[in-house]
């Protein structure tokens, strides 16, 4: 059985600079494959960034095969980001 955990932490900009972001949360869960492939999917990063933020992804070789490990969502107005970082684990 696959074991995904998700890291997910919420930045927010730093108003004494233009470039660094303050953590503002950070969550740890477990997640589904299904859920794994819905937050993963090309159709939904390509629909947010339609909407005007940023979506990028980094890669790697794990147990559950050449998968996305790294997220990044960055809002339209560039003052709030969501990291998710992906574990695979099998049980």
């Amino acid at each position: 059985m696959l074991i995904i955990t998700m890291t997910q932490t919420d930045l927010r900009k730093n108003p004494n600079t233009k470039t660094t972001y303050l953590e503002d949360k950070k969550e740890v869960s477990t997640i589904t494959e299904e859920e794994y492939e819905n937050i993963t999917c090309s159709d939904t990063l390509k629909w947010f960034r339609g909407l005007g933020g940023t979506e990028t992804t980094k890669k790697s070789y794990s147990a559950y095969g050449y998968n996305i490990y790294l997220s990044t969502s960055t809002s339209p107005d560039r003052q709030t980001k969501i990291v998710r970082e992906f574990k695979f684990k099998y049980n």
